[in-house]
């Protein structure tokens, strides 16, 4: 099914129905898909209002059907083949929150084979394969769109694309974890060591029970990834950008940084210079109590966007839990429904 057939389809629902239909195919219900349904619920009626376009999940895969789910949802519509979705023809739109690589990356590649648009959370394929993806998308006509892939609600990568669309970005940098980030504020704030932070942030669902991707910085490279794919057009693998975890942070780290007014956080950070040489890095920095960076809490993201013309500019929001990174893929729908 074309870009051009879809929007065929769609216009006789609009004939026959006074509004048109944008049909979902959701892979994943856990946290995100959860806060995925849950606001398409409850933002239903509203958005044929004001789009004239009913946006609907459809049909749900999921690996586990007796899981316990933080949505309601109608036990029939769904299931556990893939195929289920991905070769429905009425469905107009993927999307994925499963995670993980090779399973969501043929789930990725099958649904735009079969033209149908995708919407995807999933910065660690992105971080590897953003190219290919982006490339498959456009020969089969249809958008591959992933705001959610890097800080949550906060719509950077639209930001970096409008800027670096009429002004030359040379550097990008700032606090893209949320978990780590509400670590090292627990360390700072209520005096925690590193275990007692870890084990906070596991208790309020910011952290994995295995955080061994946020804690290491990995996740933070990943997402780098995607941003300088947009900031500055290259695409440098995760591997290739130096990283250094919070593992190592400790309480004495905090003593000695209010000794300086200044406090520790996780920063990402990517340069490119004239000859378009390209520097990046993950790592924990002492950062003066006086910049925004320091006044970043808990789980929310700040990053700054630095341009020949513009000067630096500033974005700062929810970067980690279920209804931050749902509103991204919420976000991206619209867009689908705008265009």
């Amino acid at each position: 099914m074309s870009t051009s057939t879809i929007t065929h389809n769609i216009s006789q629902t609009a004939k026959n129905k006074g509004h048109r239909e944008l049909r979902i195919g959701l892979f994943g219900f856990g946290v995100v898909g959860s806060g995925v349904v849950k606001i398409l619920q409850q933002k239903r009626e509203e958005f044929k209002r004001l789009f004239k376009t009913d946006v609907y999940v459809d049909r749900i895969c999921v690996r586990d059907t007796e899981k316990k789910r933080e949505a309601l949802y109608p036990n029939d519509r769904i299931t556990t083949n893939p195929i289920d979705l991905i070769e429905d023809e009425s469905l107009d739109c993927i999307i994925e929150v499963i995670g993980g690589e090779f399973e969501a990356r043929d789930i990725i590649i099958r649904s735009l084979r079969s033209r149908k648009h995708v919407i995807t959370a999933n910065k660690l394929l992105l971080s590897y394969d953003i190219e290919y993806l982006r490339q498959a998308a456009f020969r089969t006509g249809v958008q591959l769109l992933y705001a959610a892939s890097v800080c949550g609600s906060v719509p950077v990568l639209r930001a970096i694309d409008e800027l670096a669309s009429s002004d030359t970005i040379r550097s990008i940098k700032g606090i893209v974890n949320g978990s780590t980030n509400f670590i090292l504020t627990a360390m700072s704030q209520e005096g925690l060591c590193y275990e007692q932070a870890c084990a906070e942030a596991r208790r309020l669902g910011f952290l994995e029970a295995d955080p061994s991707l946020d804690v290491s910085g990995a996740d933070a490279t990943q997402k780098l990834s995607v941003l300088i794919y947009h900031a500055f057009g290259a695409h440098v693998l995760p591997s290739d950008i130096k990283r250094e975890g919070i593992e190592g942070v400790t309480a004495d780290d905090f003593v000695r940084a209010r000794e300086q007014k200044a406090t520790i956080k996780l920063i990402a950070r990517a340069t490119c210079d004239p000859s378009g040489k390209i520097e990046a890095s993950v790592a924990p920095e002492v950062v003066p109590l006086s910049h925004i960076f320091a006044n970043t809490q808990n789980e929310f993201n700040a990053l700054e966007i630095v341009a020949d013309h513009a000067g630096p500019q500033l974005l700062y929001g929810k970067g980690a839990g279920s209804l931050p990174t749902a509103s991204a893929v919420v976000s991206d729908l619209l867009e689908l429904v705008k265009d």
